[in-house]
């Protein structure tokens, strides 16, 4: 007499349940992966473009020479330290000064908007200042 080793007979068929992934489980999460990566690769590029803007203001914040400086000539130093940068987003309405007793602040806000998908926009906001010293 031969004996199997696995006798079916013995296996109870009630109870038992198959683990794993479905192939629509295993899409589902693909598809939630893959959305969150795309909108990542978008909108990062976004925030490294305001480090370099954030980078730019603090190096102002340094800077003595700009204490006797005229509104206008600090946009200009701004703007072609934004544009050695190749960052060409900030406008000239988006600089705005404020003239304080000790220092003078120079903000940079602006938004950006982001075409995700048909009519559905991402739009970020970001608010960046620096206080310059006065003038002596």
């Amino acid at each position: 007499m031969r004996t199997s080793m696995f006798n079916r007979s013995k296996i109870p068929s009630v109870g038992i349940r198959q683990e794993g992934w479905t192939m629509w489980s295993l899409m589902f999460t693909l598809l939630i992966l893959g959305s969150i990566a795309w909108i990542g690769l978008k909108i990062v590029p976004l925030y490294m473009e305001n480090s370099t803007i954030r980078s730019s203001l603090k190096s102002l914040q340094n800077d003595r020479s700009l204490a006797d400086a005229s509104y206008e000539e600090i946009y200009e130093l701004i703007d072609k330290r934004l544009d050695i940068n190749g960052i060409r987003t900030i406008k000239e309405e988006d600089v705005e000064f404020v003239e304080e007793e000790s220092y003078t602040q120079v903000r940079i806000d602006y938004e950006k908007r982001l075409p995700l998908v048909s009519n559905i926009d991402i739009i970020l906001t970001f608010k960046n200042h620096v206080n310059l010293a006065a003038p002596q």
